[in-house]
């Protein structure tokens, strides 16, 4: 079927139980330069089918202990223990199973390393922030040869409808949260651009990056709701696709559209940056909002939140393809990364906005992140896991703050407006801002210790 031709099987599963990030603008992005610097040639995952797909971790063997393995499993990964009716673990080898009941033929062995002194040279395709620290850096700039993947979230324009990601509050001009996403990326790779590091967006406008649309996924959706359903299945065995199609009704159009822009469109962002550029850090922006957005209400209030990559829950370990997908990210070894970037971005913020973080904590699908302090915490999202290296997930703002959401519709400006009596700058400048002053404590020369308070506090509506 169409949809295994695109993405690795077993997506279905993984697209209808990952949640994505929160729904906004009528302003038009600008369009940015067409051309990308040629990367050197990656490491990367073939984007061919396999016998087996689980053959591309081959070159992590013997890479990592036991005792590595389990730490990051336990602590970060699988802090809920879904993998375990699918791995037998010995002190030599790590065995994974299709299922807990079909054993006969593993699905993948990994050895590994005897002790932490002989472990193999793992393949590793970026660099960390203290390799582009010890750097040599012209004045001016402090983020010279570090390469940054933007990828903003979502799609937004024609397709924001599609994608569930258009909301419009109190009879106001709708707010599209794609193209509020492209805005801050155009900004954002003009000032890293001017600070020396190689920016690669992986959109430039409000257009799919898949070749494929909604209609091309009707009969898989087809059969996702007959797989859902047995009984459903049972009435339509013997039925045309036309049929089955009428039968069902508007559900096929909703699960074809989340098979295009999750199933499809996010997966194909990955592999556009293992084609096209070898990023050390991907940061894919969005915008938060809270569960009344949908309902088109507002809140007083604001906060911050950032992913990092982790915390897959049991359900979502039931999938084969996103059991794979784990044990590469944890293989990788990215996860220093994503928390010492995504703590420094959040102070940025946190020094910027003053608003306290999302009360995720430890949860059902999240783990705290110490580094960030309240404000970052590791998750399943769909992006994290289909995208090669460290990724940082920033999801800043309640779209639908009272303020907040007026100084969407604002777009990009010069200058100061007054809300509420208040003067703010742009917000797609503030957030552009954040994120770069982020980066350049990662990345940037060492500078004087600094540790600003991330303690959470009372925030103000705005």
């Amino acid at each position: 079927m169409l949809l295994r031709k695109v993405v690795a099987s077993g997506v279905v599963a993984a697209v209808l139980l990952t949640p994505g990030c929160k729904p906004a603008t009528m302003v038009q992005p600008v369009l940015a330069e067409k051309t990308v610097e040629k990367p050197p040639k990656p490491y990367t995952v073939p984007e061919i089918e396999t016998p087996n797909p689980w053959f591309v971790l081959q070159p992590w063997q013997r890479t990592i202990t036991r005792a590595e393995f389990e730490k990051k499993l336990d602590r970060l990964y699988d802090p809920f223990d879904g993998l375990r009716p699918y791995m037998e673990v010995t002190d030599e080898r790590v065995v994974f199973w299709v299922s807990p009941k079909k054993k006969e033929l593993p699905v993948f062995t990994l050895d590994f390393a005897p002790d932490a002194e002989h472990r193999a040279v793992a393949p590793k395709a970026f660099r960390t922030p203290a390799e582009i620290r010890a750097l040599p850096k012209p004045p001016g700039k402090p983020l010279t040869d570090l390469r940054i993947a933007i990828d903003p979230g979502h799609i937004g324009g024609r397709w924001a409808q599609v994608e569930n990601r258009s909301t419009r509050y109190r009879g106001s001009a709708p707010v599209n949260e794609g193209d509020l996403n492209i805005i801050t990326a155009h900004i954002l790779k003009k000032q890293l651009t001017e600070l020396g590091a190689t920016v690669f967006l992986v959109r430039e406008d409000t257009e799919p990056v898949t070749p494929f649309r909604p209609k091309d996924f009707r009969a898989e959706a087809v059969q996702v709701l007959m797989d859902k359903n047995p009984k459903l299945a049972a009435k339509l065995e013997n039925k045309t696709l036309e049929q089955r199609q009428a039968y069902i009704g508007k559900r096929v159009q909703d699960v074809a559209d989340l098979l295009f822009y999750r199933g499809s469109e996010i997966p194909e962002r990955g592999n556009k940056i293992r084609r096209e550029f070898q990023p050390d850090i991907t940061i894919t922006l969005y915008l938060n909002a809270t569960q009344n957005s949908g309902r088109g209400r507002l809140t007083p209030i604001n906060r911050n939140i950032f992913f990092v990559h982790g915390s897959y829950t049991k359900e979502e370990l039931a999938d084969l393809t996103q059991r794979r997908q784990m044990v590469g990210k944890l293989l990788e070894d990215a996860s220093g990364v994503e928390a010492e970037v995504a703590g420094a971005i959040a102070v940025a913020f946190k020094t910027k906005t003053g608003f306290p973080a999302v009360r995720y904590g430890d949860s059902k699908t999240t783990r705290l992140i110490s580094q960030g302090q309240g404000y970052v915490v590791a998750r399943n999202l769909a992006a994290n896991r289909n995208y090669s290296g460290p990724v940082v997930c920033t999801e800043p703002y309640f779209m639908n703050q009272s303020v907040t959401y007026r100084r969407l519709l604002a777009g990009d400006y010069e200058g100061t407006k007054l809300f509420d009596g208040k003067p703010y700058g742009s917000i797609f400048q503030e957030y552009a801002d954040a994120v770069t002053t982020g980066l350049i404590h990662a990345y940037g020369p060492p500078q004087a210790p600094a540790n600003p308070s991330m303690e959470v506090a009372a925030t103000s509506p705005q």
